[in-house]
């Protein structure tokens, strides 16, 4: 569908249509400013032209829409009208940001912030399946978060449409994907598994919405219990006693009653998700060879550094890179983002002052990462290698990077194939950005088996 009124403001009726938000299936949203009243409010417009019968569908939801004003979060829906020729719904303008000018402009939700938009549509969609009300999904454009926190929803029903469950879900999940934290933070995992059960399911079957709420009220319930005792949001150990508590909150969902069905069920897969992407046992290289594993993926067979890569090993790659001329170089940024160029790791200078060749080089992207291993005639592992290297017992960084076979094991954040893991628990961690670094994240490299 194409916007319906393309050059804005626009007059319609007593309303001046200021701003485009969203696009339907027959209607389109824009932001409007009522004539004579200091009022902005939203008009769901139906395209001129639209059938008869869409026509006829979007007047019965209108007058079900204004009957049916308690739904919780949902902006109030005042009245339908007609002007121009042209139908539309007048709706309240929500308080606050919506989520499409948060993804805009860069910003990101805090885990709190995830699961209340959680917990929000949950509340919202139980009492609108009870009225047997049509729901569609819900766009980022439609949500809306207030400066003290809460959630507000354009209205979401529509001419016409059933009740999807599955569609709604995932909706709402690529609404959140783009806007999760990059930097680690207290219950970053369990929000983030409970995104992918929005996205994919838990084990194939839809899950209730009243679950969901459930779920993301109890995360935001144990993150309060946790705050006092976790560590600082740079720390490792936060993410880590922050998984440890989790395991711990879950032994004890025995004794919570009737939640019991299906939050804990939630709980339960969301800390072994890290299971979820194994590997059959790695095969140690024959004796003598101490550096490293010979792992399967697949019909792929790679050798897989047994320790992250050195601070030495990278400074011999930095002055490689520096007498390489600008042909060698230009063949090993091929495929580089320029702004991601530079093959400096973060907090390079320091790194080489603690005069500890040995230990793993750390505060490198992606990119960088798969430079070296591109200039040493290999790759960066894949996920379920380095979980199958890690589990063997191999020397760790905190965390590391991966790069993914086919698809990437958290749907919605990978762009381009990369992932980070967790690793002294082989668990993934989440980074929409290739160029993201961490003083605490190293790499490895694997390794053709005929090599």
């Amino acid at each position: 569908m194409t916007d319906i009124f393309p050059e804005l403001p626009r007059p319609l009726g007593v309303y001046t249509l200021t701003q485009l938000l969203e696009l339907r299936e027959n209607t389109a949203l824009y932001v409007a400013q009522q004539t004579h009243v200091d009022r902005n409010v939203v008009l769901e417009v139906l395209a001129p032209g639209a059938p008869h019968d869409a026509e006829v569908a979007f007047l019965a939801q209108a007058r079900l829409r204004v009957a049916s004003a308690e739904l919780p979060h949902v902006a109030h829906v005042f009245e339908s009208l007609r002007a121009e020729g042209t139908w539309f719904l007048t709706q309240e303008l929500p308080q606050g940001t919506n989520l499409a000018e948060y993804a805009a402009r860069g910003a990101y939700l805090s885990v709190p912030g995830i699961c209340r938009v959680i917990a929000a549509a949950a509340e919202m969609y139980t009492p609108c399946y009870q009225a047997e009300l049509g729901a569609m999904p819900m766009a980022a454009s439609s949500i809306f978060i207030g400066q003290d926190g809460d959630v507000h929803f354009l209205s979401p029903l529509v001419e016409g449409s059933a009740n999807n469950p599955a569609g709604q879900m995932r909706a709402l999940a690529d609404a959140l994907w783009p806007l999760v934290p990059q930097e680690r933070e207290p219950g970053l995992g369990r929000a983030v598994t409970l995104l992918q059960w929005l996205t994919e399911g838990y084990e194939g079957q839809w899950l209730e919405w009243s679950v969901l709420g459930d779920t993301a009220r109890s995360i935001l319930a144990q993150l309060q219990s946790e705050q006092p005792a976790t560590p600082p949001q740079n720390s490792i150990a936060g993410i880590l006693n922050d998984k440890r508590k989790f395991r711990k909150l879950r032994r004890k969902t025995a004794h919570w009653g009737l939640w019991l069905g299906g939050s804990a069920a939630v709980i339960i897969g969301m800390s072994s998700l890290g299971t979820l992407y194994g590997l059959a046992e790695p095969v140690k290289v024959p004796a003598g060879n101490e550096t490293a594993f010979l792992c399967r993926d697949g019909s792929t067979r790679e050798y897989v550094s047994r320790r992250p890569v050195s601070v030495e090993e990278y400074g011999h790659f930095l002055a490689a890179f520096e007498t390489m001329g600008a042909a060698g170089q230009e063949q090993l940024l091929a495929g580089i983002p320029v702004q991601a160029a530079s093959p400096v790791p973060h907090n390079w200078e320091e790194q080489v002052n603690r005069d500890e060749p040995d230990a793993p080089v750390t505060g490198v992207t992606y990119w960088q990462a798969q430079m070296y291993a591109q200039h040493r005639g290999g790759k960066v592992p894949t996920a379920a290698q380095l979980q199958a290297v890690q589990a063997a017992g191999a020397d760790s960084c905190d965390f590391e990077w991966s790069r993914t076979s086919d698809s990437a094991p958290l749907p919605g954040l990978y762009a381009n194939g990369a992932a980070l893991l967790i690793g002294p628990d082989a668990q993934p961690f989440p980074v929409d950005s290739q160029s993201w670094h961490s003083p605490a994240c190293g790499f490895r490299i694997s390794l053709p088996e005929t090599r």
